[in-house]
């Protein structure tokens, strides 16, 4: 069956108003058997249907801390669509029993499939900075520091010490302020056409940008097809484990397309191993 974009949209902004709603079983019945969420990316995953206790699962667990106990507010700045896939731009903010606030801005995908003649996510992954949240929450005075000691009590209690402890390395492993400044440099060397450059940022020469779905560019093909005079803008990285996702707007034979862009880097030579720009 053909999905429409409306159609696709549709399963995703379901998301937040069932979290708005605190409505456990309609938001966990978005997602398919199996289905993983990673949030934040680099932190442990939590899969529908996997080590199930006392009659819930890791999706369910995942729930039971991060949503169930607050109230979460989503601002969207924009959405792009390819196929099932969905990438959101937005700024979420939770506010905690205490009526402790926090800010968090994020990029979204969510992965899309076709199950019983309905659709399912079955990814979901978000891209936001752990260590900037944290170092925000510590600033925040008694009211955050409090929150955060639940927070942490209830990570515990419901998802057990081995999950915190892979939650908490997000602190300390990823890319970081690394990944930001490959967003630059990226965006530079496309303005300038600096092949060497371009080639600099890639763990090889292999075709590993991507701009449309399905099609890849090692970096010379890339300038041959987007011409001369083409230029990326961006904007807001953020980077979560070793993945930077920003927002970019690439100008190329007199088009201009607007979106996010993500890199992924490999953790031992902090290369890049792919980019992926995600427009409209």
């Amino acid at each position: 069956m053909e999905w429409s974009r409306d159609d696709v949209l549709a399963v995703v902004k379901s998301s937040p108003d069932r979290v708005a709603a605190h409505d456990k079983a309609g938001w966990v019945g978005l997602f398919a058997h199996g289905a993983v969420v990673e949030d934040p990316v680099g932190g442990p995953p939590a899969r529908k249907g996997a080590d199930p206790r006392d009659g819930d699962d890791e999706l369910g667990r995942f729930y039971d801390v991060y949503i169930a106990p607050n109230d979460v507010h989503f601002e969207v700045l924009a959405d792009v669509v390819q196929g099932l896939v969905v990438v959101r731009d937005v700024n979420i903010t939770t506010r905690t029993p205490n009526d402790a606030r926090v800010a968090l801005p994020a990029y979204l995908i969510y992965e899309l499939g076709e199950f019983d003649g309905a659709l399912r996510v079955t990814r979901m992954r978000a891209f936001w900075e752990l260590r900037g949240v944290t170092a925000a929450a510590l600033k925040g005075g008694p009211k955050s520091l409090i929150a955060m000691t639940g927070l942490t009590a209830r990570m515990l209690r419901i998802q057990g010490f081995s999950n915190v402890s892979t939650y908490l390395e997000g602190l300390w492993r990823g890319i970081f302020e690394r990944g930001h400044a490959t967003v630059e440099e990226l965006a530079r060397t496309i303005g300038e056409r600096d092949l060497a450059g371009l080639r600099g940022l890639f763990t090889d020469d292999e075709p590993r940008i991507e701009i449309d779905p399905g099609k890849r560019y090692t970096p010379r093909s890339l300038f041959d097809a987007l011409g001369p005079g083409a230029s990326l803008e961006v904007e807001a990285p953020i980077s979560a484990g070793f993945f930077t996702g920003f927002r970019c707007t690439l100008m190329a034979h007199g088009a201009r397309r607007s979106g996010i862009g993500l890199l992924e880097f490999d953790p031992h030579t902090r290369s890049c191993t792919s980019a992926r720009l995600y427009l409209e």
